[in-house]
C-alpha cells in the first residue's frame, strides 16, 4: 500500500510548517525577531538594601549583655518580680509545645 503524501484532510487545513505548527497571532508589544517581549528588573537597590541590613545585623551582639547583668542583678538583690499572668502565660505557651517569641 502506499500512502499519498499530497492528500489534504479538512482539520489540517490552516496549519503552517512553523514551529508548533500554527500560525499565531501577534500580540501587542511582540518583538518582530523573537515573538516575545523581555521582561527587565533592577535588583540594585533591594541588593544594597539587604548587604546594609546584613552588615548592621553582623554588628550586634548575640548577646545583650547589658539586659542579661541587670537581670542577674535583680535576682541576687531579690528584686525580680515576675508577675503571675507572665507565668500562666509561659506555662499555656509550653504546654501548648510553642516557642515563646520574646
Amino acid at each position: 500500500m502506499r500512502v499519498n503524501d499530497s492528500i489534504s484532510f479538512p482539520e489540517n487545513q490552516g496549519i503552517s510548517s512553523q514551529v508548533g505548527g500554527v500560525d499565531s497571532p501577534k500580540v501587542k508589544g511582540q518583538s518582530e525577531s523573537h515573538g516575545f517581549t523581555q521582561d527587565e528588573t533592577d535588583l540594585s537597590a533591594d541588593l544594597q538594601k539587604v548587604q546594609g541590613l546584613k552588615a548592621q545585623l553582623a554588628n550586634l551582639p548575640d548577646v545583650r549583655f547589658e539586659r542579661v547583668h541587670e537581670l542577674q542583678k535583680a535576682v541576687s538583690s531579690g528584686t525580680y518580680e515576675v508577675g503571675a499572668g507572665n507565668i500562666a502565660d509561659a506555662m499555656l505557651t509550653d504546654l501548648a509545645g510553642q516557642q515563646r517569641g520574646s
